[in-house]
């Protein structure tokens, strides 16, 4: 089976960029720690940074944001184990509103940990399992997913959302906006 890192593009100055109200959700997203969000709606005004095209996927600060659209998709597809919660960015200035949802997959044990390459920090300060650990080369054991289409990798800091082969494919023949994969080696 094929696994493929799912990402958006950044640097495009025409989309959209969450304001700061955004960062009340990048410690729950940093390690898929859903104790610290809720499902209630958060309404996040467009900074000015941005431009004023609203694309389907927006990656910010390891929040992923989606689109209406690529929920229904996840919905049809019955992706039930990512944690979602309701979005709403606001363009005042051009009276505005898109709805988008947080979509946080979440984090699996599935390294294969004879194939992928994991550095490790050297600290002597700290306890082993507290250093920090970061896959360089990622390899998936195909039978720690379970039913999972999306999610990340626990143990690591790695921030890449993971997709199979087959959630890619559904995904690419909608076309959305700013929704790019690339193929993991391995």
């Amino acid at each position: 089976m094929k696994f493929y890192v799912m990402y958006a593009e950044t640097c495009i100055e025409e989309y959209v960029t969450p304001g700061d109200e955004l960062k009340v959700l990048e410690k729950g997203c940093w390690q898929s720690e859903f104790q610290f969000l809720d499902h209630s709606p958060l309404d996040i005004e467009i900074s000015d940074e941005g431009g004023i095209y609203f694309p389907d996927f927006i990656l910010q600060n390891s929040i992923p944001l989606i689109s209406a659209g690529i929920k229904k998709i996840f919905d049809k597809l019955q992706v039930d184990y990512v944690f979602y919660k309701p979005i709403r960015l606001i363009y005042s200035e051009l009276g505005r509103a898109e709805y988008y949802w947080l979509a946080l997959p979440p984090r699996i044990n599935c390294l294969d940990s004879s194939n992928s390459v994991i550095e490790v920090e050297e600290n002597e300060f700290v306890l082993p399992y507290e250093l920090i650990r970061e896959a360089k080369k990622i390899c998936i054991a195909e039978n720690q997913i379970g039913r999972y289409d999306i999610f990340k990798l626990a143990g690591v800091v790695n921030q890449e959302i993971i997709v199979t082969e087959k959630l890619k494919n559904v995904l690419d023949e909608e076309d959305f906006e700013n929704l790019f994969f690339y193929e993991l080696e391995g």
